[in-house]
């Protein structure tokens, strides 16, 4: 019953989806660690079914049970493809949905720009826990940082277009809101 911030990342056709699940370390509470890792890839000349069946959920239904079964304390979320399901599921009353600004943020609200310096550091500082999922490695494996020119942060980026990344960016904002709440 730890609490629990899930991030999400969508895509339909082109692109994954990704759902990642952190808390704050245990022994280590200035720390976090990764608890819950999906993606789901678009079929070949498909989309993404957000509900799914019961024999292959999609990304609503399996979000819908880690809010039933543990503590989630925030969904925060890539606005892009994601107003519609994340509006629904706020209306519900089944937890609090927030939009992660995709930009540089401020210090009240981070951004993208903002948590993906943090992931760098968490990383680099081996401040982060993690079961050693392959699919959220080689997510990180794909990705590269790019300075942003105004504010010499860091943006996750895609080494190569083909690349996929979502997962890294879930886990940049799951781990960033993790880490500012006091929870």
């Amino acid at each position: 019953k730890e609490p629990l911030v899930i991030a999400l990342d969508a895509a339909t056709s082109s692109d994954s989806f990704g759902l990642v699940g952190v808390t704050r370390h245990p022994a280590r509470p200035e720390d976090a660690a990764v608890r819950f890792v999906q993606e789901w890839k678009p079929p070949r000349a498909g989309q993404i079914d957000f509900q799914g069946t019961d024999d292959n959920p999609g990304p609503e239904r399996v979000l819908r049970k880690l809010i039933h079964d543990y503590n989630v304390v925030m969904v925060c979320y890539d606005p892009y493809q994601l107003h519609d399901m994340a509006t629904r599921l706020r209306n519900e009353g089944l937890a609090w949905f927030e939009e992660f600004p995709q930009g540089p943020g401020n210090e009240k609200r981070p951004g993208r720009l903002i948590a993906d310096k943090q992931l760098l550091d968490l990383i680099m500082g081996r401040r982060l826990a993690h079961d050693g999922n392959a699919t959220l490695r080689a997510h990180l494996d794909n990705a590269d940082k790019k300075p942003d020119p105004e504010t010499r942060k860091v943006r996750i980026v895609k080494r190569e277009p083909s690349l996929k990344i979502d997962l890294a960016v879930c886990l940049s904002m799951a781990a960033c809101e993790c880490l500012r709440l006091a929870i």
